[in-house]
């Protein structure tokens, strides 16, 4: 019987102790980008919490994670600290985004559209002596880019091949084509017009993309067309960005304050008048620019 009297008077104890406990309040969370290296990109949560108490609570955990398109990119590590009483104080959680990983989620961003849903997820865990708090943090987000829209000609241009003969281009457009884990094909569609009285054999290509002067992706295409005289063609022009040099990409762009300087130069290689001459197709610069924090 008076094992069982202990009992309650301790249950009781802890009763009025959980009911004269409060919890502590988020009075407010941001986010911002921390240190970025080769491996790593920091995420740094400034948490402001009131602890109404008049007693400190240590923060017993950090539970947090960051996923891109459902891709976990990151995690949160824990941080030991206490919450003054009767007063505000920040807890600085830094969220650690693997860089390997960027590769994995452009191919997501570009297979759903140029679209990314961001997603922290996470909890504080307070130390309440008598119980745990578990409070959530995090938030979700989705951006979205267009990064093509401006890789596009809508006037026509006419071009000197080397004073020996003209092209006229009259327009360009360009779509994503196949991307797979090693690559993202850009597909470039030129009208062109051979106004000579002589065929232009368009026999190849050679072509540099570069974001915030990383060269992402080069390389030489064949293609062996025949424009006739005083008509129409057009020329398919594969190119890829090589998706493992997209980590090297990321840096800088976070780094730019998430803005990506972006060029595309196309060069064709004609043969005309027994010579074979490169001319520029198409040189686009434009820029990228996301908010993944918000």
């Amino acid at each position: 019987m008076r094992k069982v009297l202990i009992v309650v008077v301790i249950l009781a104890i802890m009763l009025v102790g959980y009911l004269l406990i409060s919890k502590p309040r988020i009075e407010e969370i941001k986010y911002s980008w921390g240190k970025v290296n080769e491996s790593t990109t920091e995420i740094i949560v400034n948490v402001k919490v009131y602890n109404p108490n008049p007693f400190p609570i240590p923060l017993k955990d950090v539970i947090m994670d960051i996923y891109m398109n459902g891709i976990k990119m990151g995690e949160g590590h824990a941080i030991k600290a206490n919450i003054p009483a009767n007063s505000e104080s920040t807890i600085v959680v830094a969220i650690y985004l693997d860089n390997s990983k960027i590769p994995k989620w452009w191919v997501s961003h570009i297979r759903n559209g140029e679209e990314t849903t961001v997603n922290v997820k996470g909890d504080l865990v307070f130390d309440l002596k008598l119980f745990e708090f578990k409070f959530p943090i995090g938030f979700s987000r989705t951006i979205k880019t267009n990064i093509l829209s401006s890789v596009s000609l809508s006037k026509p241009e006419t071009i000197s091949i080397d004073n020996l003969a003209n092209i006229e281009i009259r327009s360009v457009n360009s779509r994503w084509g196949n991307v797979n884990d090693k690559w993202t094909e850009i597909v470039t569609t030129a009208d062109v017009y051979n106004p000579n009285t002589f065929p232009i054999n368009v026999i190849s290509f050679d072509y540099t993309i570069r974001m915030n002067g990383i060269l992402v992706g080069n390389g030489s295409e064949y293609l062996n067309t025949v424009i006739p005289p005083k008509s129409d063609a057009k020329l398919k022009l594969v190119t890829k960005i090589m998706n493992d040099r997209l980590k090297d990409w990321w840096v800088t762009h976070i780094k730019n304050g998430e803005r990506t300087k972006v060029e595309i130069d196309i060069k064709p290689k004609v043969k005309v008048a027994g010579r074979e001459i490169s001319f520029t197709l198409t040189k686009q610069t434009f820029e990228i620019r996301t908010d993944f924090l918000g």
